[in-house]
């Protein structure tokens, strides 16, 4: 659902909300006129779900839509608005209804909303598969990429394509051959014979020639066509079509947060739950601190380098879980499970993750974030760019205390690559909701626990 659908199914969202809403008012209280402070409240969750809405991908929702990540978007998505609805009933007393008259309409809503998503899914894919709505494509090319773009349509059947056919000025080897129409002198006439929808071109570029005049054609013909470029191979998943002046360039990697507003915003978000967090967790970080010093000899603080956000080094603060060591030994040996230099409340404390608290200071004072790739000492970093060149990437935003990788389980001893696709990731999607939703993942899913040593 998109554009138009998706202010449509944020229409629905509401109508679901307030008519469970309603209806457990009229159950508890009975047909009597909503109070006043009611409909300020069900005015504030508009308010509400229109900032949850903008800012994550529960509105996104199309065929191509996995249903898992459907499930974790409207169940976070209901979590933020439940806790932002609660938290201004407990701050805003006079607000404050029956209990009741907030939990079930929320509780019945999220359930609501996930079965209209998951109907709306499965009626689409269904219908595309036995080819409803299906786009009659024809390609152009006979080349490597040709043959790629024929395996994807004919093994995505809800990207909504039925190729009906390929031209070609060279000869065409299996699987390709079978769905030859001919050269491209027939484009024209095989455009108006088949009634055809979509044209993909998938040739070389050192052909433009033929690519500017299969173009100049789809136009006078008004078909829509799109290029599949020979180089995609080599670049990222995720482009960018910018402009040098009148020059149209390709940026191959889209960086959310190399927008200055974008920035403000995570900066903003990152004073705020640094500075709430030190002040409400005060008591823990005390309480951590002495049971340190009491617990093993050497300082609580553990300070060490690290690398982070445009491969700067900074100080980065933890309790200490380990036994006092030299600085070569720290900054250059990995910690493995069963590791006999963390201290028996160390390792309690690293498997609650309780060690990482005092980053909230470094979040504060601007050298971390909330969220974002794990930093790395030196050593390491070093290390792991020669065995992946991609690695030094992820240092292009602020280093944080929790990350995607970290929230599905890739930390400690784990695969280094399959962290840092997780980071690129992030590098490449960053919203205020994605980080939200680490948030979230990280204290709630089991995976971002197991691996904690």
């Amino acid at each position: 659902m998109e554009n138009g659908n998706s202010r449509s199914l944020f229409i629905i969202d509401l109508i679901i909300m307030f008519t469970f809403f309603f209806a457990v008012f009229t159950h508890y209280q009975g047909a009597t006129m909503i109070p006043l402070k009611g409909n300020i409240l069900m005015g504030l969750i508009v308010i509400y779900w229109f900032l949850i809405s903008v800012n994550s991908s529960i509105l996104k929702i199309n065929r191509l839509s996995k249903t898992i990540n459907v499930l974790k978007d409207i169940l976070i998505a209901y979590s933020v608005l439940s806790t932002s609805t609660i938290a201004t009933v407990a701050i805003f007393g006079e607000f404050r209804p029956n209990d009741k008259l907030i939990l079930y309409p929320l509780f019945f809503g999220v359930i609501a909303s996930t079965i209209l998503r998951l109907i709306y899914l499965v009626i689409t894919k269904r219908f595309l598969k036995y080819g409803y709505q299906q786009k009659s494509v024809l390609l152009i090319g006979s080349g490597h990429s040709a043959k790629q773009v024929i395996a994807k349509i004919l093994s995505t059947p809800e990207l909504g394509f039925r190729i009906q056919g390929i031209l070609s000025d060279r000869p065409l080897n299996p699987p390709l051959k079978e769905l030859y129409l001919g050269k491209l002198e027939l484009f024209p006439e095989t455009l108006r014979k088949h009634q055809i929808d979509e044209v993909i071109i998938a040739k070389p570029l050192n052909e433009a020639p033929a690519i500017r005049r299969i173009v100049e054609r789809c136009e006078i013909e008004g078909v829509r066509f799109c290029i599949v470029p020979d180089f995609y191979n080599i670049i990222p998943k995720w482009t960018v079509l910018n402009s040098l002046g009148d020059i149209p360039v390709i940026a191959v990697r889209n960086e959310p947060l190399s927008i200055f507003s974008n920035r403000i915003i995570k900066r903003s978000f990152d004073i705020i739950v640094s500075s709430v967090g030190l002040l409400i967790l005060s008591p823990v970080l005390l309480i951590i601190a002495l049971a340190i010093k009491m617990t093993s000899p050497g300082p609580i603080l553990f300070k060490q380098k690290r690398i982070g956000n445009n491969n700067e080094e900074f100080t980065l603060v933890k309790f200490r879980s380990m036994i006092v060591q030299s600085r070569l030994d720290s900054d250059s040996l990995w910690t493995i499970p069963d590791d006999k230099r963390v201290t028996p409340f160390g390792k309690i404390l690293r498997q609650t993750n309780l060690d990482e608290l005092p980053q909230l200071w470094n979040v504060l004072v601007g050298d971390m974030s909330i969220v974002g790739p794990r930093p790395e000492r030196e050593h390491f970093v070093e290390k792991f760019s020669m065995e992946f060149p991609n690695y030094r990437i992820r240092h292009r935003v602020k280093s944080g205390i929790t990350g995607l990788a970290q929230a599905n389980g890739w930390r400690g001893d784990t695969s280094i690559q399959r962290r840092i696709e997780n980071d690129l990731y992030y590098l490449e999607n960053w919203s205020l909701w994605l980080d939200l939703k680490i948030l979230f993942l990280t204290f709630i899913n089991r995976e971002a626990w197991k691996n904690a040593i």
